[in-house]
């Protein structure tokens, strides 16, 4: 009788620890160089893990704003004269309803992007700054109080 159990046992543990580690063949690996012309390996984009944010921009990201309420018409975020090349937003909860996002410069100047976008949670956008590295002063996102939900936002 102890032997039907633990021939149970294995049979049912083995789909489980099959499924634990996904198998990464060569074929799906993607040589690159980096700056320093040092090859690395990168493994290509799986619709089962996380984002195309982090598979992309792994580490280079640097949190803004995180988990930002959008219940209200408009909110500042102060970035204090950071230099970025570009930003990023992501719903985190629910789908708020971004309108607009104005990005005011610290040599005054402003960059209004109308997104007017309903975005589900774990989705984004990507806004490229005109002019490459510039340092910002201060974000404000226009968002919709009727839509419920909350969003981060980042920069690289």
């Amino acid at each position: 009788m102890r032997r039907i159990a633990l021939l149970t046992a294995f049979a049912l543990a083995a789909p489980v620890a099959a499924y634990a580690q996904p198998r990464v063949y060569e074929r799906d690996r993607v040589y690159q160089r980096n700056q320093d012309d040092v090859p690395f390996a990168r493994d290509r984009y799986d619709r089962y893990d996380r984002s195309h944010w982090v598979r992309d921009f792994r580490g280079r990201w640097t949190p803004l704003a995180r988990g930002f309420s959008a219940r209200t018409d408009r909110q500042f975020i102060n970035v204090g004269g950071e230099r970025f090349r570009k930003l990023r937003i992501e719903a985190v909860r629910g789908q708020p309803l971004i309108q607009k996002i104005a990005i005011e410069f610290d040599n005054r100047t402003t960059q209004a992007v109308d997104l007017d976008v309903r975005m589900p949670s774990g989705s984004g956008e990507v806004i490229d700054l005109n002019g490459g590295e510039r340092r910002i002063h201060r974000i404000i996102v226009y968002t919709d109080p009727r839509s419920r939900g909350a969003y981060s936002l980042y920069g690289s």
